[in-house]
């Protein structure tokens, strides 16, 4: 009985002061939404960017021969053998494709330039990259029966002054340490707006590189997409099991994290600046908690002086202000998770989509330009607890305070 009356009160007190009661509600409200809506667009955009990023040329994993990625030679190699094929196939992944890695030294017209070049299989390469997309108009991509056909990144072919049609030469160094010396035809400029692929890669069909650097059946990578972002870690972990049991082979499984350093700074930094603004809407959805109770808890002074005075214990004035702070609360989140997620979930649907100024965005390095919103469960989850937990800290004070009045003094309290 005694909990069915400090409920009741709790209720009527709320509604008591109907405007500020609402105005508090659409603080909670206002707050959960848009930090839910902001750790959305965070979490969309930031799977969009690594997507991006690794659909040009990195892919999500890549296994080498351990140092590679040190010294980034031809020299690390390792045989290509089925049983590695087999255990990519039973894993649960998208694609993968064989990689030929070299460096060289491309001239034309009596420029030279230095150049990373790729040897892979053009139709293995599409089901795990885009760079396909990426064809200036005029080119194409390789087909599997080029043989000495290549693929230029824009600013590389600028330096060169060469462009489709033209035929250029290169020299390197083979696996075998012979002379790797061939003329070629560009049979297409590509751009990725990723300085780095644009200025140095060159790409050619696989079987071509293995003929032109002696590879004797060994190659430098495979290159994996994954079905998912989520996966990757797995994808990674069990890898590193298996590969680990060919006894003689030492590999390095790297993911895109460690392939692409300098994204996952970036999406570190974008993800404290975050914080620091959830920090503030946490914030002021408590402070704003606190304000009403702490101003309907001193507008009803004599009434809980009256109440104190007639036997209600204080433990029951706490019980009933901190039941008003969660009812509250409760409403506010509600509506706040629910809105949140509804425009999280519309978003997702229909990213915001920058196409227009894709040349100004490639200015500054960056190639996203939809950038959804994914509301996970995470995200709903912790905003709710956290708010929660804040409007029922911020409310012990006032509640405490309240019980504490001395209920003479409270009476005569105008």
């Amino acid at each position: 009985m005694q909990e069915r009356i400090t409920t009741t009160l709790a209720w009527r007190n709320v509604w008591r002061n109907k405007r500020r009661t609402v105005l508090t509600l659409l603080t909670i409200l206002t707050g959960c939404t848009m930090i839910i809506l902001l750790n959305a667009f965070a979490k969309g955009g930031h799977d969009q960017m690594i997507e991006d990023a690794v659909a040009v040329n990195a892919g999500h994993i890549q296994i080498h021969e351990k140092g590679f990625w040190e010294n980034r030679t031809i020299d690390y190699a390792f045989k290509d053998e089925t049983d590695i094929e087999e255990i990519l196939n039973d894993l649960n992944i998208k694609s993968y494709s064989k990689r030929i890695l070299s460096a060289g030294l491309l001239s034309h017209k009596g420029n030279t330039a230095g150049a990373v070049i790729q040897g892979v299989d053009p139709e293995k390469e599409i089901t795990v990259t885009n760079i396909n997309t990426k064809i200036l108009p005029g080119g194409r991509y390789l087909k599997e029966s080029d043989l000495d056909q290549i693929l230029l990144g824009e600013t590389l072919a600028k330096n060169i002054d060469a462009e489709t049609g033209s035929k250029i030469s290169m020299i390197s160094q083979g696996f075998d340490g012979s002379i790797a010396a061939r003329q070629f035809e560009v049979v297409g400029l590509f751009r990725t707006g990723n300085s780095e692929y644009d200025n140095t890669l060159l790409i050619m069909p696989f079987k071509q590189a293995a003929e032109v650097f002696t590879m004797m059946g060994f190659i430098n990578s495979i290159v994996i997409r994954a079905d998912e972002i989520s996966s990757i870690n797995t994808i990674n972990q069990n890898l590193k099991e298996l590969l680990s049991i060919k006894s003689d082979s030492d590999f390095e499984i790297m993911g895109w994290d460690e392939l692409m350093p300098e994204l996952v700074q970036f999406i570190v930094m974008d993800d404290i600046s975050a914080y620091i603004f959830d920090f503030i809407l946490f914030m002021v959805v408590a402070f704003g908690v606190l304000n009403t109770i702490q101003m309907s808890v001193f507008e009803r002074t004599r009434e809980t002086g009256i109440m104190l005075s007639i036997g209600t214990r204080p433990s029951q004035i706490v019980k009933m202000i901190m039941f008003e702070s969660v009812i509250i609360a409760v409403i506010g989140i509600a509506l706040g998770l629910l809105i949140g997620y509804s425009l999280s979930y519309y978003f997702q649907i229909n990213p915001l989509d920058y196409s227009d100024y894709t040349k100004e965005m490639e200015v500054w390095g960056v190639s996203t330009t939809r950038w959804p919103a994914e509301a996970t469960l995470l995200n709903i989850s912790v905003t709710a607890l956290i708010t929660f937990i804040l409007s029922f800290v911020f409310t012990i004070f006032p509640a405490k305070r309240a019980s504490k009045l001395n209920p003479i003094e409270a009476i005569r309290q105008l």
